[in-house]
């Protein structure tokens, strides 16, 4: 038996703290017309929701009457209020924090306040007054096989999973308060026997109807993440596949429960395109995004950040909706072919600069090879780490005959201190190993300032200029990591993470100059510093960082 069930959703505009919130809940919240403010004040607590399945505004600390702690021993809270940060006790509190009409939500999973020490399995229950009219009250449930499901499952109790079902309890002893839904556990009331003739309440529950469910938004591109426009194109198309998917789901969900599966395409940003469906477990579509050279004049690579939002919804009116969220950074190189053609120059003019490129050095198969920088996905820019070695290559026209390099920010990141004299220095010599640098004054040089460049290339139109340098082990951080949000926190596991490669000072800049007899020009190159690169590789940097290849 299926009983539909008409529903009104009032469209209510989501107010500007939903941007506190992370990408796709807060894209949930907008899709579904939830409303983040209470009628309180109070906004919707999106770590609550990860944790208890629920929508609840505040929290526990928001609770001024009747509010309880218990200690448990696998609890999501401190006794301060805040969520357990692996010290200390643990436990849980009676309510979480109110709905939106400002009612107390609260937690299933409080402790009991007597236990009796006997197993469920031995209780001896006793009748329970509509407990078997409650099974046949179809106003309960929209699914006949939700009571299927409620009347056979094994019932729990605090984590704790017993080979008991409602029926073994007897239906005149197991009273069904709420059926099982997607999202929602479902609850059997019954009373046990305590001391004396004392009988207690005691309320098992059942797993959802899809506890394993979960949606997952789709991104995917048909070859990678890193394409070029080569110099005789002027544009390309990349086919995007987004969409949404719901996996895990039980025998007893089926997609004709689902009221609504969304996926949103966002680029740099801003909506781009948008696929929906109903009863359907997963969409997807095509999108074709169109890159332009004209469009980026004087770049060789652009990074464009692209974003799935996906949100679904059963047709149970009490299930909280599903979402999720997933980016990529897609590179495109774009070969221009401005240094193929002789310009005709005033001899009197400055040389050009044509282009500054800065890579990293790394080990490959055993060999030193060049790879791009970090990029920041926050801050839209490309780091270094302390204690990276780079690779500087300027293009200039012919009638350059000296290029050299300087920094400009903080001098930190011109002075060679202990650590990196330790690693480049006394430990290769220690070792017998081959060093970097052919002496120790040949190191010191190298950071007194400014630095030449060596002439490597000449073509007919161009010269190519390249330097070798090791970023000092005690350069200042530019950008937040980790280590600079512990010391913030005083705690590595209360760390901010949304300030992860944010900014955290201003960024440095490589300054570049070329000269002939008779003018210098001068080009900048900007990036940031993040932490030393030996903790930095211990990290998992996906969320934040596109790692160059």
């Amino acid at each position: 038996m299926k009983k539909f069930v008409l529903f009104f959703i009032m469209l209510i505009s989501v107010s500007s703290s939903v941007f506190a919130y992370s990408s796709g809940f807060g894209y949930m919240l907008n899709a579904m017309g939830i409303t983040t403010v209470n009628c309180n004040g109070l906004t919707i607590n999106e770590e609550i929701y990860n944790r208890y399945n629920l929508i609840v505004y505040g929290s526990p600390q928001n609770v001024t009457h009747n509010q309880r702690y218990k200690e448990t021993e696998n609890g999501s809270w401190s006794n301060n209020f805040q969520i357990w940060n692996g010290n200390g006790a643990r436990g849980e509190y009676w309510i979480l924090g109110q709905d939106y009409l400002g009612k107390p939500v609260h937690n299933e999973i409080f402790p009991d306040d007597f236990t009796s020490g006997t197993s469920p399995l031995f209780w001896n229950y006793r009748q329970v007054k509509d407990a078997e009219e409650s099974w046949s009250d179809a106003s309960k449930f929209q699914y006949e096989i939700q009571r299927e499901y409620m009347l056979n499952s094994n019932l729990s109790r605090f984590g704790i999973t017993y080979d008991l079902t409602a029926k073994d309890i007897g239906l005149d002893k197991a009273r069904v308060e709420n059926y099982a839904t997607w999202g929602n556990a479902g609850s059997i009331y019954t009373e046990k026997p305590g001391e004396g003739n004392v009988y207690w309440a005691a309320t098992f529950s059942v797993p959802p109807l899809a506890k394993d469910a979960k949606l997952n938004s789709v991104l995917e591109t048909n070859h990678g993440f890193e394409y070029t426009i080569n110099k005789n194109q002027e544009s390309i198309d990349i086919p995007i596949l987004f969409g949404a998917e719901i996996i895990g789901v039980s025998e007893y969900a089926s997609e004709d429960h689902i009221r609504i599966i969304e996926a949103e395409l966002k680029i740099n940003g801003i909506s781009a395109d948008f696929v929906n469906a109903v009863q359907q477990l997963e969409i997807n579509k095509e999108h074709i995004l169109t890159i332009n050279k004209l469009d980026y004049p004087k770049q060789n690579k652009i990074f464009i950040e692209v974003e799935c939002n996906s949100v679904a919804a059963t047709y149970f009116s009490n299930d909280p909706p599903m979402y999720d969220s997933k980016k990529i950074t897609i590179v495109v190189n774009i070969e221009n072919d401005e240094y193929s053609k002789v310009k005709v120059k005033n001899e009197k003019a400055a040389p050009d600069i044509y282009k500054i490129e800065v890579k990293r050095v790394t080990t490959i198969n055993g060999k030193e090879g060049l790879v791009d920088l970090y990029f920041s996905k926050r801050t839209k820019t490309n780091f270094i780490c302390a204690g990276q070695v780079i690779k500087i290559k300027v293009i200039t026209s012919t009638d350059a005959s000296n290029v050299s390099f300087d920094f400009d920010g903080y001098k930190s990141i011109k002075t060679l201190d202990d650590l990196t004299l330790k690693f480049e220095w006394t430990d290769p010599k220690a070792r017998g190993e081959r060093a970097r640098f052919s002496s120790l004054k040949e190191l010191q040089n190298a950071y007194k300032f400014s630095k030449r460049m060596m002439l490597v290339k000449k073509t007919e139109s161009t010269n190519v200029f390249e330097a070798t340098y090791v970023i000092p082990y005690s350069t200042n951080q530019s950008l937040h990591s980790w280590n600079s949000l512990r010391e913030i926190s005083g705690s590595a596991f209360d760390i901010d993470e949304s300030k992860l490669f944010t900014r955290k000072d201003r960024e440095y800049k490589l300054v570049v100059k070329a000269s002939n007899a008779r003018k210098t020009s001068t080009e900048s190159y900007l990036f940031d510093v993040a932490e030393r690169w030996d903790e930095l590789y211990n990290r998992d940097l996906t969320k934040y960082v596109k790692v160059g290849e």
